[in-house]
């Protein structure tokens, strides 16, 4: 096909809307994905009081797993909808994990922002790095068993789920994408 000399500026236009828009356009919603995996590392991180806390000691209930850090604007947001889940779903844990920060930075942050779960450090980026993490927020979502099932790279709207007595996610909205799309 040939273009005329008059076609030329329209493609250029067209071109150049395609880029803007693919280079700007900002996702609609975050997503969270099922997953299918049989385990992630255990770890073992020290709390904000200098207390060493084990992923292992919250098997048996749902677990989230939140990457984050205080200088991360989407991540500062998605704290409190985190402490609210955890209203609406007694028998879940969140463990919150910043990522290479030092815990005085970290201390003074909750210290203005407290939230109802525990806060760990990461600060040389272990346990963020053995699970794979390569965006902030990425959170996990683990079953009774430590088992990942869902995940979220990015932030998301925990007031739209809670989690059943079962730990089954319960949903307000039907944003939950299998893998295989």
């Amino acid at each position: 096909m040939q273009f005329d000399h008059a076609s030329q500026p329209l493609r250029v236009l067209i071109l150049t809307a395609a880029f803007l828009l693919a280079t700007y356009a900002q996702p609609c919603a975050s997503e969270l994905i099922r997953i299918d995996e049989t385990t992630r590392p255990d770890f073992s991180l020290q709390d904000l009081t200098g207390r060493d806390v084990a992923l292992r000691d919250f098997a048996g209930r749902t677990v989230l797993v939140h990457f984050f850090a205080t200088w991360c604007e989407p991540c500062r947001e998605e704290l409190p909808a985190l402490t609210r889940l955890l209203e609406r779903s007694p028998g879940v844990a969140v463990l919150a994990i910043s990522v290479a920060e030092n815990g005085q930075r970290v201390g003074r942050f909750f210290q203005q922002t407290p939230v109802g779960f525990p806060v760990l450090l990461d600060v040389e980026r272990k346990v963020a790095k053995s699970w794979g993490v390569t965006a902030l927020p990425t959170t996990y979502v683990l079953d009774a068993a430590m088992r990942p099932r869902l995940m979220v790279e990015a932030d998301y709207a925990w007031d739209s789920v809670g989690f059943g007595a079962d730990g089954q996610l319960v949903s307000r909205q039907n944003d939950i994408k299998p893998t295989s799309e």
